[in-house]
């Protein structure tokens, strides 16, 4: 990205880069933020602004920055956790190609960049965790995270926390109404995209379509009756895509489910005329809408590739019923 940007929308992020420039840097830093944020892009800035050839925060223009942004500079070794989990073996690899002397001419610092350090392996983190006890001189590791409770303590505390601010809610909303989606669902779209680039493709998906009839039925909008969900889930509502898509399906379901809390707790009505009328007849005791929440997020956080996606949704359906009884 460029650094204008993010000195716009991540100042404090801009900070550190022009800290780093200054020679006041750390060896281990941990990117943490919302999905969907620049913390990869803002984590190859600071790598370019590590070895750029003209001194400053990274010009993104000389031999040196445009080959980090490439992938093609010998002391930037970039670990991606997006697509498969990162192994005690990746890290073992960081370790022995930096062993040796830097391969490039310059300052000769050499950076790691591991992407959603989240999804390394518990013997990962602990092999990374060794690395980050006993750095070795003019090696610096820059970690993302989209969900920095699953790192290990022990790592968090090894490294400078950076967070990323999520972009306003209101640039979501603008972004599809811009993109021709309905008033309703632009409002339901603007607080579960993750990325304004993917808001068009996430509406006319099979997944934001199950979530939102998944969340009608939560309400026992159109007759749909709230204790059958889990059943008429598993004869209407499940996607039987990939798993990536069930993820992103009961990722927008909790977000539906947190965001009706919200707007309840904060008597806001907006979106969908279903939706509007559920806000208004909501009655029962602020201590059930701020419960609800607290199940949504901690239940979000369960929607990972690593659980049975059906297991926590029943468990999801079983401590929202178990909130029913309690405040009937």
């Amino acid at each position: 990205m460029h650094k204008e940007t993010l000195k716009l929308e991540q100042k404090n992020v801009y900070r550190l880069l022009e800290n780093v420039a200054e020679g006041k840097g750390f060896h281990a830093y941990i990117f943490s933020g919302p999905l969907g944020t620049p913390k990869y892009e803002a984590a190859l800035l600071l790598a370019q602004t590590i070895f750029c050839e003209k001194g400053g925060v990274a010009c993104e223009e000389c031999e040196h920055c445009r080959r980090i942004a490439e992938g093609e500079y010998g002391d930037v070794i970039v670990i991606d956790g997006r697509e498969k989990s990162i192994t005690k073996e990746d890290i073992d690899g960081i370790q022995e190609r930096f062993s040796k002397t830097a391969m490039e001419e310059g300052n000769g610092e050499r950076v790691y960049i591991i992407r959603n350090i989240e999804n390394a392996t518990i013997a990962a983190q602990n092999g990374l965790l060794k690395f980050l006890e006993d750095p070795k001189e003019n090696v610096i590791a820059i970690l993302t995270t989209d969900n920095i409770n699953r790192i290990l303590p022990t790592i968090k505390s090894r490294c400078v926390t950076v967070n990323f601010l999520p972009k306003p809610q209101e640039d979501y909303m603008e972004a599809a109404l811009n993109a021709g989606v309905r008033e309703e669902d632009a409002y339901f779209l603007s607080h579960i995209a993750k990325d304004i680039e993917d808001i068009n493709d996430l509406y006319e998906s099979d997944a934001y379509a199950g979530a939102i009839n998944m969340f009608k039925q939560y309400l026992n909008v159109d007759g749909l009756v709230r204790e059958e969900l889990l059943v008429d889930y598993e004869i209407s509502w499940k996607n039987n895509d990939a798993k990536a898509s069930t993820m992103t399906q009961l990722v927008a379901f909790m977000e539906l489910l947190s965001l009706y809390g919200r707007d309840v707790l904060r008597k806001q009505i907006q979106g969908a005329s279903w939706y509007k009328k559920a806000i208004e007849n909501a009655h029962k005791d602020q201590a059930y809408y701020a419960k609800l929440i607290t199940i949504a997020e901690t239940q979000k956080d369960k929607v990972n590739k690593y659980n049975n996606l059906d297991l926590v949704l029943g468990q999801t359906m079983y401590r929202l019923e178990e909130l029913d009884h309690e405040f009937k």
